[in-house]
């Protein structure tokens, strides 16, 4: 029987990004923040909120929008952040693509187990 790897992302270079600024737990926090806030946040805002330094709040949505995760508009001398749900579509594209790929595979070393069992 042969198996068919998950298929390789289209973007992986996007992916990688994607992923490597999902894994940091404080990123995830200023994605979740910045996303149930009730009205546009500055960086200032949320430095704040997320009790980090500006220096450190630079770092972490730099690799945000490097990701596309969030981007940061100038307004005047404010630094508003918005954030850009839909560059997760990507990575739920790649998992739901592991999720059928492995579903598939497990289904199918059930029924090779049954018709083994069957036999014996």
């Amino acid at each position: 029987m042969v198996y068919q790897l998950v298929p390789a992302p289209a973007d992986g270079d996007r992916l990688d990004r994607i992923f490597g600024a999902l894994a940091h737990p404080a990123r995830r926090e200023v994605l979740r923040i910045a996303a149930t806030s009730p009205s546009p946040m500055t960086m200032s805002d949320l430095a704040h909120a997320t009790r980090m330094s500006p220096q450190l709040l630079n770092k972490h949505a730099a690799a945000l929008e490097r990701a596309g995760l969030m981007t940061r508009v100038t307004s005047g001398r404010e630094r508003h952040v918005r954030i850009d749900a839909e560059a997760m579509d990507a990575a739920l594209d790649w998992m739901n693509s592991a999720r059928a790929f492995w579903g598939a595979a497990l289904d199918n070393l059930e029924d090779y187990i049954e018709r083994n069992r069957e036999e014996a």
